[in-house]
């Protein structure tokens, strides 16, 4: 079974959210190659949220966007990929920002290409890494999970989204090792 189809088995088919609260959304993007790769973004420090942190590609949704809309066009400004070359496989469970009482609603979808185009504005740096190796590198701190990535550290909201992906595997499969055939 190909890790598309693994993957698309722990995650949620439906995507569900309020229309009036305040609502942000990223994408999960997960390069197709014989070894999965999962793309994050290093932030610019001038921006006026979560400046310098590792996140996913996304942000803050338009007025008559529902969040997939968000995380779609999110991910085409911020590395270039075309929101038609996104195969959506499904959502994760949303995260809310406490300090911006914002919800994160997380899409998760492959892509095949690793032909970006970095926002210049937005992104200091696209990082890409090995899914498994991110996802085995989970270690929980005081302030909870935290993760690394193309040797960057992923914590906050970042971090609890792959902390879902992480324990909706481990969960089904029983361990990473088995979840990537190991």
């Amino acid at each position: 079974m190909r890790w598309q189809e693994k993957v698309v088995r722990v995650l949620d088919s439906k995507l569900e959210y309020i229309r009036n609260e305040r609502i942000a959304a990223v994408l999960v993007p997960i390069i197709v190659t014989g070894t999965p790769e999962i793309v994050m973004i290093k932030r610019k420090k001038n921006l006026s949220r979560s400046a310098g942190h590792i996140a996913f590609p996304g942000g803050m949704r338009d007025e008559d966007e529902n969040p997939l809309e968000t995380a779609l066009r999110e991910a085409e400004e911020e590395i270039g990929i075309d929101r038609n070359e996104i195969e959506v496989l499904g959502f994760l469970t949303p995260r809310e920002v406490v300090e911006h009482r914002i919800k994160i609603h997380p899409v998760v979808g492959a892509i095949f290409t690793k032909d970006f185009e970095r926002n210049d504005y937005e992104v200091e740096k696209i990082l890409v890494d090995r899914l498994e190796r991110v996802l085995k590198s989970r270690r929980i701190a005081d302030w909870g999970p935290n993760f690394e990535c193309d040797g960057e550290l992923v914590w906050g909201a970042s971090s609890r989204i792959l902390d879902d992906l992480y324990m909706r595997i481990v969960n089904h499969y029983g361990s990473i090792d088995v979840f990537f055939g190991n």
